[in-house]
């Protein structure tokens, strides 16, 4: 993260190494001679320039006028710093240019700062007693400010539609990097020599991990508590021409013993069409890969148990 900028790239993926490696020894209770180590971090060359979204803040503007202790609707403000808050700490640090951001985003956060300053100085605040959160998602060299506005991204051969306020992984250039890795994991023959067919994508998000790796399965279903963003992977799905993934609303747990049937197309030679139902609990063990991409919090204790009990091929 931006603790680590004043460190040299290397010695910052050796410390990203060694921090998860802690956590298995520390957290997880595990053996670190009888655990395989974790690998090195992987990065790219593109290590300054390349988050595509950022939120600076700034906090409630000063009053310049007022009538009788009232606010007046129109009040006159003065707004100070717009930026991050100080590690440990209450205070927001101004940021007039972030290393880390696109050249489009910095470009564009110049003039939102002045914007939003004189929008102060003016009276055109909505809110001119709180302070706000600005939005600056760079969606293939286009910035949008509006969280609710669609944007667009392409990650490998396929495009993303997503609302700009929404999450999606905020690094363009390593995002390619990691769709392979998964793909390349997920794709894994069985010990035994089988293939993959079927893919569960838990916590899927807007599809990527589900879509990318769809050419590689027979079927797949992702899954996804927030009903927005299962709507924006259907979408992304038929957007791309991609039949054969089904995205669902629901807790990752409740995937595994749903009693509702998952309706899944596949397109035959001939290019008809063919839908039919299916269910998670019917999916052959022995072909099936879970790809698990919590949230921060990580994944719930019961959903750990229900993957357990499942008992995918791979996880």
């Amino acid at each position: 993260g931006c603790q680590y900028q004043h460190i040299n790239i290397n010695r910052q993926r050796m410390m990203k190494r060694d921090q998860v490696q802690e956590l298995f020894e520390r957290n997880g209770g595990l053996d670190k001679d009888s655990f395989p180590a974790v690998l090195g971090t992987l990065g790219t060359d593109n290590v300054w320039n390349y988050r595509s979204k950022i939120t600076p803040h700034y906090e409630a503007p000063l009053k310049k006028r007022r009538r009788n202790q009232e606010v007046l609707s129109n009040v006159t403000c003065q707004i100070n710093e717009i930026g991050f808050k100080q590690k440990a700490s209450r205070r927001l640090v101004d940021v007039p240019y972030c290393h880390i951001a696109t050249e489009a985003i910095n470009d564009h956060l110049t003039r939102v700062r002045e914007d939003i300053r004189q929008d102060a100085l003016e009276g055109r605040l909505r809110r001119p007693s709180k302070g706000a959160t600005l939005l600056l998602r760079d969606s293939d060299g286009r910035v949008e400010t509006d969280n609710n506005v669609y944007v667009n991204t392409t990650v490998k051969d396929l495009v993303f539609r997503f609302k700009a306020g929404n999450f999606f992984q905020n690094n363009p250039s390593m995002l390619p990097v990691m769709v392979d890795l998964v793909v390349d994991a997920a794709t894994e023959p069985s010990p035994s020599g089988g293939k993959m067919t079927h893919l569960i994508d838990c916590y899927c998000g807007s599809g990527l991990f589900a879509l990318t790796a769809s050419k590689h399965f027979d079927v797949c279903v992702g899954i996804e508590v927030n009903e927005k963003a299962v709507a924006e992977a259907q979408d992304n799905a038929k957007l791309n021409n991609i039949a054969n993934c089904k995205f669902v609303s629901a807790s990752a747990e409740a995937i595994f013993s749903s009693e509702d049937p998952v309706q899944i197309s596949t397109v035959q030679e001939s290019g008809n069409v063919i839908t039919h139902d299916t269910f998670v609990s019917d999916f052959p063990r022995d072909a099936t890969v879970v790809v698990c991409d919590p949230p921060r919090k990580g994944c719930s204790e019961e959903y750990l148990e229900q993957v357990n009990v499942f008992n995918p091929q791979m996880v």
